[in-house]
């Protein structure tokens, strides 16, 4: 077995452990939903949001904060993207 075929294995055995360990927390977090796109019951889409993470996050605290909502959750759209979708609960 050459090097290159070696480093090779090597990255696809260390990507499939990392594949493992992070599996379980995905699987758990679409569980909770009753379908796909549909929120829990009491929440709805922010349509004006569009935003990071970190963006959605802040937004949902400052509606708190500004009494538009009384609870909020951050969603992550489609697997593999960095954008999410604000849900508040009126």
């Amino acid at each position: 077995m050459t090097r290159p075929m070696r480093r090779a294995l090597r990255g696809a055995v260390l990507a499939a452990a990392a594949l493992t360990v992070t599996a379980p927390q995905a699987f758990a977090a679409t569980t909770t939903q009753q379908t796909l796109g549909a929120p829990p019951a009491g929440y709805v889409r922010d349509q004006s949001f569009h935003g990071t993470a970190a963006a959605c996050q802040t937004a949902g605290r400052a509606g708190i904060t500004q009494s538009t909502w009384t609870a909020y959750f951050c969603h992550q759209a489609l697997p593999f993207t960095p954008f999410q979708e604000l849900y508040v609960k009126k």
